[in-house]
């Protein structure tokens, strides 16, 4: 099968480099059209405004996407070239037109920077099906006391648009009832919602307020002797 999502991880696209490849620009991004050795193939390729890159195979006969590259069950000589193909393409493109980007927006940035000064820890990407979500855990213990993640918006909230990056953290109960009434806060996103709760790294809240929330969850998740981060040395 094609990792596409590995070979996009952690990367952002530069547009010059895009254009320079052959991509041209549209309303919400970019898009690529490249013929294969196939001749009745074609491979679609679309970054959008986010970053994002999508792909398609379209069968030029019938004008449709040729699913079957992406079925597990559909093997064959045939398929496997098709697929070797397609891989080839998309892995040029990761190299010419991409650059490794480990946080997307500055803020994310600046929050992973400040928890390595602080606390000494770096995000652990712990899960090849979700490359982009990363666990902060206790040097000692490994209890985790954040999760980074990058989701569709409309997970947290049916108005918003785009990818977003979360930090989820862990809070008292009687805090995440009166912090969910304000912008930039929403319920735990696969963790225990009367516990944890998602704050939004895309300059909705102030970097302050975020760091007030990672003090408090490494602290509650800590030992009971060991509430506090001890300076480095």
């Amino acid at each position: 099968m094609i990792e596409e999502e590995a070979l996009f991880h952690l990367k952002k696209p530069v547009p010059e480099r895009l254009i320079a490849y052959g991509f041209q620009t549209k309303e919400a991004g970019f898009a690529l059209k490249l013929p294969l050795k196939e001749e009745q193939f074609q491979l679609q390729v679309e970054v959008d405004a986010s970053g994002m890159l999508f792909y398609a195979v379209i069968d030029e006969v019938t004008g449709e996407e040729y699913t079957l590259i992406h079925s597990v069950h559909a093997q064959g000589n045939f398929i496997a070239k098709l697929r070797q193909e397609v891989s080839r393409k998309l892995k040029e493109i990761a190299s010419a037109c991409f650059v490794a980007d480990e946080f997307r927006t500055e803020q994310a940035s600046r929050i992973i920077q400040s928890i390595e000064q602080n606390y000494g820890v770096r995000p652990e990407y712990l899960w090849e099906g979700s490359p982009a979500s990363a666990a902060l855990r206790h040097q000692e213990t490994l209890k985790w006391f954040g999760v980074l993640m990058r989701l569709d918006y409309r997970k947290l909230d049916p108005r918003k648009q785009g990818q977003v990056e979360i930090l989820v953290l862990k809070a008292l109960p009687e805090q995440i009832a009166e912090q969910l009434g304000h912008p930039g806060f929403y319920r735990a996103f696969h963790m225990n919602k009367k516990h944890w709760i998602t704050v939004v790294l895309d300059g909705t809240l102030e970097d302050e307020v975020i760091q007030e929330g990672i003090s408090q969850s490494f602290a509650l998740t800590a030992k009971a002797e060991s509430k506090r981060p001890q300076p480095k040395e």
